[in-house]
């Protein structure tokens, strides 16, 4: 009695095991560029998974496959715009250089950041109506931020050291003032430039305005005047 040959299984394609997570990290990162579009063109509300796969040119169930939830997918995209804002801040750029000099690179990137990625603005003032719920528990984000306190910390304490800084500088109030300084003229440009009857995306204009604030924060920084207040003690410290 003649026996059955069990069929030969196809030998898998060569190099096709390193293909596969390749892939993978690619498809994650098409949905995340096409869920970053939406989310800030339309919200967290307004934006659709279904959209946000037509928009990355996958099967809806390959969102859900790497991002589990429509939350999810926004929490990673929130995750990006920090990721690349603080790229572009970069604060081991700012070593070399002595506390004038690198307070003004700090103070120009952070504003060029706002400038050359307008969708971070949209996103930031979506997660804010929503009173960064959404936010509050991913610890990851918060962490993107210990190296650029820590570089403000070393740069006032070199210039106070070389007696061109004043002592009585508070990190986080300072990096909100700094921050705030280059985020409004984004976030404003076309009210203000209606309502001033300017253009704010001049070059010209913007250059201007990017010396601006860096001598403002400097004068800060080198002068006198009224400190930031101290912050609350947190509970249980």
């Amino acid at each position: 009695m003649a026996t059955r040959q069990r069929p030969k299984s196809a030998k898998p394609e060569p190099g096709a095991a390193a293909r596969q997570p390749r892939d993978a990290v690619r498809t994650r990162e098409k949905i995340l560029n096409a869920g970053l579009r939406e989310f800030a063109a339309n919200g967290y509300s307004g934006a659709s998974v279904e959209a946000i796969a037509r928009r990355s040119g996958v099967a809806k169930g390959l969102v859900f496959h790497h991002f589990g939830t429509k939350e999810g997918l926004y929490l990673a995209v929130q995750m990006r715009m920090y990721e690349r804002l603080r790229r572009r801040q970069n604060e081991t750029q700012l070593e070399g250089l002595g506390p004038v000099e690198g307070m003004r690179r700090l103070v120009i990137d952070t504003f060029r950041g706002f400038r050359e990625m307008p969708w971070i603005i949209r996103l930031m003032n979506e997660e804010n109506l929503h009173r960064a719920r959404h936010i509050r528990g991913a610890e990851a984000i918060p962490a993107l931020y210990n190296p650029l306190l820590a570089a403000i910390e070393r740069l006032v304490a070199a210039g106070r050291e070389q007696g061109l800084f004043r002592a009585d500088v508070e990190p986080v109030g300072f990096y909100v003032a700094l921050s705030g300084l280059g985020y409004f003229y984004q976030s404003n440009r076309y009210t203000l430039g209606t309502v001033l009857q300017v253009d704010l995306g001049e070059e010209a204009r913007i250059a201007a305005y990017e010396e601006l604030i860096a001598d403002m924060v400097l004068a800060y920084l080198q002068g006198g005047g009224a400190p930031f207040p101290t912050p609350p003690a947190r509970d249980g410290g």
